[in-house]
């Protein structure tokens, strides 16, 4: 069986229509020797700091810089049942489609979910960024190795690494250094949020 993975559930229905796949089950869609399902956006994060270090739970200077050794991903608590139908249809696989938006942050959510699932079905790629019936078709007929994307996924998560490394660093260094100094807000800090306001 093919599993197709799709980012959220309006594009796996228009992917199911084209590709005959119109029979509804559990989370996903079947037919034609294809299971297609879907997530629902980034359905995986970055692990909080006290997850690396119980002294990084507390907001202070002393514990600054937070860097750890290995960055781990947990799965969104809201989406349990939905990942549960995903790892059981990746854990049946012959093969593997991302079906996700074609981009880095598409990639990147394809590859946290398969990851977590613990899959080792080889993956192809669909990558189209229109969803007639004409670009999915054209698209099918040239999937591409998935491995042809580790750069890409290389740069989405070093992009969600970058982001959790200032933005909590520099958030909690600001937000403590102004407790300091009698102010108490939180002063939020981030790798694209802060330059962008300053602009």
């Amino acid at each position: 069986m093919r599993v197709v993975v799709a980012e959220k559930p309006s594009v796996a229905r228009d992917l199911a229509r084209v590709l005959g796949a119109t029979r509804r089950a559990e989370g996903h869609l079947r037919g034609d020797g294809l299971a297609i399902t879907w997530c629902f956006g980034h359905m995986a994060e970055l692990q909080e700091p006290s997850h690396y270090d119980p002294a990084w739970k507390a907001w202070s200077l002393a514990t600054l810089p937070m860097v750890p050794e290995r960055f781990e991903v947990k799965l969104r608590k809201d989406v349990g049942d939905q990942f549960a139908v995903i790892s059981r249809l990746l854990g049946e696989a012959d093969d593997v489609v991302n079906a996700c938006d074609a981009g880095r942050e598409g990639e990147l959510i394809f590859r946290w979910v398969y990851e977590l699932a613990g899959a080792t079905a080889p993956v192809q790629r669909l990558w189209v960024s229109s969803l007639t019936d004409q670009a999915i078709r054209a698209g099918w007929s040239k999937l591409r190795p998935g491995q042809d994307y580790d750069r890409l996924a290389d740069a989405a998560r070093s992009r969600s690494e970058a982001d959790w490394l200032v933005g909590l660093n520099a958030t909690r260094a600001l937000t403590c250094r102004g407790r300091d100094e009698g102010g108490g807000q939180l002063l939020s800090v981030g790798r694209v949020q802060t330059p962008t306001l300053a602009m």
